[in-house]
């Protein structure tokens, strides 16, 4: 997507304008056919942060008008998963839908390429499944709610020193093999959320995720560029449960925003250290695992996630919760965010705070009418009509007397009479939500477009397990996140507590019971073979584009391509080049499956060859503008611009000559125009490391 003048989605931080490339993002697709039942399945993970209705409708409509696709693939075998980075330029926070079209165009084409890829080699393959701990990476973000869940079932998951496993540890591996031996990919689940860079940079990253799926194909040589019949090796490091799990794991010691909580000096040290942790788990585990057996197999079911009664017996049967939190009838209601939504979570904190309930404690009560005596003597801010506290209003008058007695009036805009705890805030979610199961012999992976939190994720996966193991399923990956975005699933207790991730449970307090209940509705129509009511909702078609860059100023320093600054003429191992020259907007060119910059090489015959490009996160790509964008927005106007190119010389390099050159192109004449820039020669001498 575009990389300047645009913001995440994910982090909805208004004061946050991208402008570099960490990592460049990618959608990672595979195609599995069973040789036994012929039914096929395509798994697909997108380093993006949100995966939305109109998103998921582009990328369907495309498969569905594609006649060598549309035969073998629909919404039902399509499962799409997204990372959940929260550094890529998806909508931004100015509409942008430059980044949805870039998103949906690539996915489809990795789609194309994995369906491409399977009918060119037609010959039965193995996948192995491999399993194990990644420690030491990973914290609960959320521990106020976790530890109220039932003592006895935390206690159910301790480690050797008799301490409970707040987080789930386990990594979850599939490799698919050639008849010949080669390896064409393998796919990797593990839950955490992908927020090391945080809201405070302006880097469009693929984060942990996407560095460690770029590292893998890095040392399997993978080809960007590969023809698809032949393919090349592709790593996905894909997400599960990750709703409140972290991975900034000293962020108790070092709060947000200090760069030292991911566990380095800054955040892309921080990066560099989770990414490697969960692609050296990886590598570890590569080759080590056990054969698949069994069918493919899938089921697709859309439920009406806005108005479900719990009433399966071995749901409520599995319910432990104390009776303060009980009622009678266990249902669900209109979608809406609680009043601790606007708090966020421990890796970017918002606004206001966590833990507002609807409470009829005297105490809470007292607080409120006190803070709002104060906040009526206090200083007011001018503009605002009758005045507005200077200090804003305290989170206790948000919580009693404004959004708690809302959920009982009749609202136009759906039921929010079931909310319990939640003081209601602002109403977002649909009336309708997908679940997809997926089997890979052995392996079943249960999709569903919430950030499911650790306990919610062991109840589904124990649940369904009684199930699915008499057929031969022994493990269950709650992948979440896929085909929409619907906020977080939390327990009921965790719920009560009402922190960000249950004020943003959408549904109400029974929303885990009723995916649990339907969940096992699909986990038994695969068990018995029986079919759902699975057809899909047909979409709307979506025109998505992306619109053109900005006409840029004249620049004072030359053409575009102009060296401003060159590197150094002898750099050592490890040291930090930089060049700078005129550039033009990234928005111009995307430079799709290709670089805005290149670290050459010169070789004993003179010509140069490549040796980094600007997806390798040793190389940062920089755009600024001469004159700054005062925010994200679809349409800036804009000044000239500079891209600063910043390479870290890995400490195994070989001593050679190199040089910096860049690609792009620019509107400064009016009309659209390539240009390439090229430094000067530097040469890298010392002593070379055994390691990068």
């Amino acid at each position: 997507g575009v990389i300047a003048d645009t913001a995440s989605p994910a982090w909805v931080n208004p004061q946050q304008v991208f402008n570099s490339l960490h990592t460049r993002v990618y959608a990672r697709a595979y195609a599995i056919e069973s040789p036994c039942n012929g039914k096929r399945i395509m798994f697909v993970s997108i380093d993006t942060g949100l995966m939305s209705v109109p998103l998921r409708e582009a990328i369907l409509n495309q498969v569905a008008a594609d006649p060598q696709l549309s035969g073998d693939y629909d919404a039902r075998n399509i499962m799409l998963s997204v990372t959940h980075t929260h550094s890529e330029p998806n909508t931004g926070l100015a509409g942008d839908n430059g980044g949805l079209a870039v998103i949906g165009n690539g996915t489809f084409a990795a789609i194309q390429n994995a369906a491409a890829n399977l009918a060119a080699n037609p010959q039965t393959g193995a996948i192995r499944f491999a399993s194990g701990e990644l420690l030491n990476t990973s914290i609960n973000r959320s521990k106020p709610a976790f530890i109220n869940n039932p003592l006895a079932e935390r206690r159910m998951f301790l480690n050797a020193r008799d301490e409970e496993v707040q987080v789930n540890k386990r990594v979850v591996q599939l490799e698919l093999y050639r008849p010949d031996g080669t390896v064409p990919g393998l796919i990797n689940w593990f839950g955490v959320h992908p927020t090391v860079i945080g809201p405070t940079q302006s880097f469009v990253s693929g984060d942990v995720k996407g560095a460690a799926s770029l590292g893998f194909e890095k040392l399997m040589g993978t080809d960007y560029r590969a023809d698809p019949a032949t393919g090349t090796f592709v790593a996905a490091f894909a997400q599960a449960d990750e709703g409140d799990v972290s991975p900034n794991i000293l962020i108790e010691q070092f709060p947000h925003p200090d760069p030292r909580r991911g566990g380095g000096d800054n955040d892309l040290d921080s990066n560099a250290i989770s990414a490697v942790k969960q692609f050296a788990k990886s590598l570890e585990l590569f080759g080590t695992g056990q054969p698949v057996f069994g069918p493919v197999d899938f089921r697709f079911f859309e439920i009406p996630i806005a108005n479900i009664t719990v009433e399966d017996p071995v749901v409520l049967a599995s319910l432990n919760h104390p009776a303060a939190l009980d009622e009678p009838v266990k249902r669900t209601c209109s979608g809406i965010l609680g009043a601790s939504f606007g708090a966020g979570a421990e890796d970017g904190p918002g606004p206001t705070q966590e833990g507002l309930t609807c409470d009829d404690n005297p105490d809470l009560l007292a607080a409120a009418a006190a803070d709002f005596e104060a906040a009526q003597s206090g200083s007011r801010l001018e503009g605002f009509p009758g005045g507005f506290p200077r200090d804003g209003i305290p989170g206790s008058i948000l919580s009693v007397a404004a959004f708690c007695n809302a959920s009982l009036v009749p609202n136009p805009l759906g039921d929010f009479s079931c909310q319990a705890e939640k003081p209601i805030l602002l109403p977002r979610g649909d009336d309708t939500q997908t679940l997809q199961l997926f089997r890979i012999g052995q392996v079943a992976v249960l999709g569903v477009p919430w950030e499911v939190t650790t306990i919610s994720a062991r109840r589904i996966k124990t649940l369904m397990l009684q199930e699915l193991a008499p057929a031969g399923v022994d493990t269950i990956v709650v992948a979440g996140l896929v085909n929409s975005y619907s906020h977080y699933l939390t327990t009921r207790e965790e719920y009560a507590t009402q922190q960000y991730e249950g004020a943003s449970t959408l549904y109400g307090p029974w929303t885990h019971a009723a995916v649990s209940q339907e969940a096992l509705k699909m986990a038994r129509a695969m068990r018995n073979g029986s079919a759902l009511d699975d057809a899909p909702t047909a979409g709307q078609p979506s025109n998505l584009s992306v619109n053109d860059g900005p006409v840029e100023s004249p620049s004072p320093n030359g053409d575009p391509g102009t060296v401003i600054t060159q590197p150094f003429s002898t750099v050592q191992p490890g040291s930090v080049i930089t060049a700078e020259f005129v550039a033009g907007h990234p928005r111009n060119n995307l430079r799709l499956q290709e670089s805005y910059a290149y670290i050459e090489r010169q070789l004993p015959n003179g010509e140069w060859e490549i040796v980094v490009e600007d997806r390798d996160p040793s190389l940062i790509y920089f755009w600024n503008a001469r004159v700054q964008a005062p925010a994200a927005g679809e349409n800036p106007t804009s000044s000239d611009g500079v891209g600063r190119v910043q390479w870290k010389v890995p400490g195994n390099i070989q001593p050679a000559s190199y040089r910096v050159r860049t690609v792009g192109s620019s509107r400064a004449t009016g009309q659209l125009q390539e240009y390439e820039g090229i430094s000067d020669t530097f040469v890298v001498d010392g002593v070379v490391a055994m390691c990068p």
